[in-house]
């Protein structure tokens, strides 16, 4: 009698671990499905306000392209570590210039070494003529060709943490075109500041 007492007593506080556990995994999943909707609705207003916002710079700069693009991690290596990437998250064109948003997704920060070490050293980046970075980023350079990229501005993201998380990229197919003005440069730092603020809000719980 005392063995069965004991055997209970001993697993009491094991049914109950498990109870509270799956209590804890049907309450987290129905949180999960009550806020959904309103993360959709609150993403898709952030979207649009980015969206809108890009339209209205790349037409102030006549700009042919703009893109943003986010720093994230895919998967891990058979090692463990982190297979850091780059995807074009938003992005805008003028007329009768191809968008290239869906093929730049998941790039591999390792293909494109050169290039986000220069943009993350230097807090910026600006190219005149493609041809300038043939020998320097090869990578880079194959890669912006093939979208018809003649000249382009990229500027790095940071957020709240003074973290780089991405970059603002201002694309032309035509050469010289971002030796900008005081005023443009200064629309382009209201752009990036306001991609910075927008993407914050993504992450933030209000």
């Amino acid at each position: 009698m005392e063995t069965i007492t004991s055997f209970f007593t001993k697993l009491t506080p094991l049914i109950l671990s498990i109870t509270a556990l799956i209590v804890a995994v049907i309450k987290s999943k129905k949180e999960i499905e009550e806020t959904l909707p309103q993360k959709i609705k609150k993403q898709c207003n952030i979207d649009m306000s980015i969206i809108n916002r890009l339209e209205s710079v790349k037409e102030f700069l006549k700009a042919d392209r703009v893109q943003i693009y986010d720093f994230h991690n895919g998967i891990h290596y058979a090692n463990g570590r982190s297979a850091l990437k780059t995807s074009c998250s938003y992005e805008v064109v003028r007329v009768g210039i191809k968008g290239h948003q869906k093929e730049l997704q998941s790039v591999p920060l390792s293909c494109i070494p050169r290039f986000i070490k220069t943009l993350l050293n230097r807090g910026e980046l600006k190219i005149n003529d493609l041809e300038e970075i043939k020998s320097t980023m090869p990578a880079t350079y194959e890669l912006k060709k093939g979208q018809g990229v003649a000249s382009f501005f990229d500027v790095i993201l940071n957020n709240k943490e003074r973290e780089a998380i991405g970059f603002l990229a201002i694309q032309y197919e035509n050469k010289d075109k971002v030796n900008f003005t005081k005023e443009e440069i200064n629309e382009i730092l209201k752009l990036k500041f306001f991609i910075e603020e927008n993407l914050e809000k993504m992450v933030t719980k209000k």
